[in-house]
């Protein structure tokens, strides 16, 4: 399995991104009232943050980065459909209210949170293939032939941070000082 940072993994985390930010804006725009329309400035600006996404999925994505790049495309987004609702003119009803704005905002930290799970997903899964794959090969060279098999975990020594932002770190109690 490629690691999710190149090749297709890369291509698919970041269209899922670009796509999700299209989507909650136009399903945003039709629950609003908006009439549900793609207009060319929209899809070029969806190819864009496309390209922009799939060239940012080179490494792990954030929570923080993930609701950034949601929120930024929903004003983007929002002003290209309503704009292309009143003939390319943005005017006083193109120009978010306070509860479009808190909603907008709301979903996509509701869609962020989400996304930002599934990528950790993503991310420790290729960790844990990872692993196995190193546990099969130790335990191929290290069992020799006819010896009975020794269970994986107790021989592989795994390091430490191997599955990336898994959570707070584990402590001790604190060390007593005289």
């Amino acid at each position: 399995m490629p690691p999710p940072g190149r090749g297709l993994p890369r291509f698919v985390r970041g269209g899922v991104l670009a796509g999700f930010c299209l989507l909650l804006s136009l399903t945003a725009h039709v629950a609003g009232g908006g009439a549900p329309h793609l207009s060319p400035g929209l899809l070029v600006a969806g190819a864009l943050l496309a390209v922009v996404c799939v060239a940012a999925a080179d490494r792990q994505r954030g929570l923080g980065g993930i609701v950034a790049v949601l929120g930024t495309s929903q004003v983007l987004f929002h002003l290209l459909s309503a704009g292309g609702e009143h003939g390319g003119t943005v005017t006083a009803t193109v120009t978010p209210g306070a509860s479009m704005m808190l909603t907008h905002a709301v979903a996509a930290a509701i869609v962020g949170v989400l996304l930002a799970h599934g990528e950790r997903l993503v991310w420790s899964l290729v960790a844990l293939c990872g692993v196995l794959r190193a546990s099969r090969l130790v335990r191929l060279l290290v069992t020799p032939p006819g010896a009975p098999p020794v269970p994986a975990l107790e021989r592989a020594n795994l390091p430490q941070g191997v599955f990336p932002r898994s959570g707070p770190a584990w402590r001790g109690p604190p060390v007593l000082s005289i």
